[in-house]
């Protein structure tokens, strides 16, 4: 059943018949529901398995996606997990059904205007991963910006993440590992968020580092 707040010529909230209507960010939406009775075809498998596949590499990881795509959603009527599938879903795959697999090089864990990363590198530390960038020639207010560090297994499918580490105008930081990524190759990404978290910037891929 739907309600028609301002009448019939209102908006509604509710079904009706094979459509239901809500409210989303200040709009409403209208969207179908059901089920078909008709097999899936290789495009529609191929599409369902894409899905899966960038749901499981981003499960667990809310709050750093939260961080990097938020600036971007806000304004709009998607958020930030949607965001972060719509960039992710048509580049970072490859394959096809039934062999689709994450292209961890197109993965992008946050998108926006702030900065790039100058000159970024990591290596191993004794505490974990150390990251380290130019932090010259930053003024304020990009100075004051945050790191986002992200290092993935693929082999055991664990990961470990900052969504606000050290500031930019201190060049490094040390991503802390999880006894169990040691001895692990490890995929490694970085970004920075503001410090009002309200813009973020265009993440890296630094490549592949084999664990000590």
């Amino acid at each position: 059943m739907a309600i028609f707040k301002k009448g019939i010529f209102g908006a509604a909230n509710g079904k009706i018949f094979n459509l239901v209507s809500y409210p989303l960010k200040g709009q409403q939406v209208v969207r179908g529901i059901g089920k078909s009775r008709k097999p899936l075809t290789d495009k529609q498998l191929n599409n369902k398995l894409q899905m899966k596949v960038i749901m499981d590499f981003f499960r667990a990881m809310d709050t750093l996606l939260r961080t990097g795509f938020n600036p971007k959603a806000n304004g709009t009527t998607k958020n930030y997990h949607n965001l972060a599938i719509a960039y992710n879903k048509p580049n970072a795959l490859k394959g096809f059904y039934p062999d689709v697999e994450v292209d961890y090089s197109k993965i992008i864990i946050s998108v926006g205007d702030l900065p790039q990363p100058v000159n970024p590198k990591v290596e191993w530390v004794e505490t974990g991963l150390k990251f380290t960038w130019n932090a010259e020639n930053m003024t304020w207010p990009y100075n004051r910006d945050q790191v986002m560090l992200l290092a993935y297994a693929p082999a055991i499918k664990k990961h470990v993440f900052f969504n606000s580490g050290a500031r930019r105008m201190e060049g490094q930081d040390i991503l802390k590992m999880n006894p169990a990524m040691r001895n692990q190759l490890l995929e490694v990404y970085i970004s920075f968020v503001s410090d009002d978290r309200l813009r973020a910037a265009n993440s890296l891929y630094l490549g592949q580092v084999i664990g000590a």
